[in-house]
């Protein structure tokens, strides 16, 4: 698949059965977030850089060199990031809503699709890409609104857990933190070893997210955030 592709499905398979101001869940794909108006990147010409700020009514110096101009972009990419779906959607007064990157637990098509994967496996026994489409259809086929319901809210219960457990993350980045630290300290102070590497020190960090580790010197204690955080099981 490919923008091409992807955009002339959108116009003449999707928009045509959408019913109004619908919401349109992509994923992270490539095609799906084709931006509209990309902003320069380092290597363009310093013009381009300028008449990018211009259009944004991003201000600037006129004196200032092409890696403080670069600079600037970098610092508004994202608030000024427009893709071309979301344009022709909105033309048509749709939303597009993306999901989190890098959680597949998060989609409940991913899960739709295992569940349609496992009903092929567990009936085609004689391996035939016929079979194999024509179990895929049944699948879909019986896969009405309470099943997806229930994917969804699934996913709810998934999302409450993640959330329950963003005080853990932020625990042990804040003990990361504290131990690197510590042993930059200690890094200065040896700093004639001939190889660079400090062992100690990578013992450390292993050790702050390790089940086995003993609390360093200083700190309350140790702990393993698989055992703070609880995933709830898709199946």
């Amino acid at each position: 698949m490919n923008y091409l592709n992807y955009e002339k499905w959108l116009r003449c398979q999707l928009l045509p059965n959408l019913p109004p101001n619908s919401v349109i869940v992509v994923d992270n794909a490539s095609y799906h977030n084709k931006q509209s108006d990309p902003a320069p990147t380092a290597n363009a010409k310093k013009v381009y850089m300028k008449k990018s700020l211009q259009e944004k009514e991003i201000p600037y110096d006129e004196n200032m060199l092409k890696p403080q101009l670069f600079s600037l972009i970098k610092a508004h990419k994202e608030q000024h990031k427009t893709y071309s779906i979301d344009k022709i959607l909105s033309n048509h007064n749709h939303s597009v809503l993306r999901l989190a990157p890098y959680h597949p637990d998060l989609n409940p098509i991913k899960m739709a699709g295992a569940a349609i994967k496992g009903y092929v496996s567990s009936k085609n026994v004689n391996w035939s890409t016929g079979k194999v489409i024509e179990l895929v259809k049944e699948k879909v086929a019986a896969m009405g609104a309470p099943e997806w319901g229930r994917l969804c809210q699934k996913i709810k219960e998934i999302e409450a857990e993640y959330v329950k457990s963003d005080h853990v993350v932020d625990l042990v980045t804040d003990e990361f933190v504290i131990f690197a630290d510590d042993d930059c300290d200690t890094d200065e102070e040896s700093s004639d070893d001939d190889d660079g590497l400090d062992y100690d020190s990578e013992k450390t960090i292993t050790n702050t997210s390790s089940a086995s580790a003993d609390p360093r010197p200083g700190t309350s204690s140790s702990f393993d955030l698989m055992e703070r955080i609880s995933i709830l099981p898709l199946d």
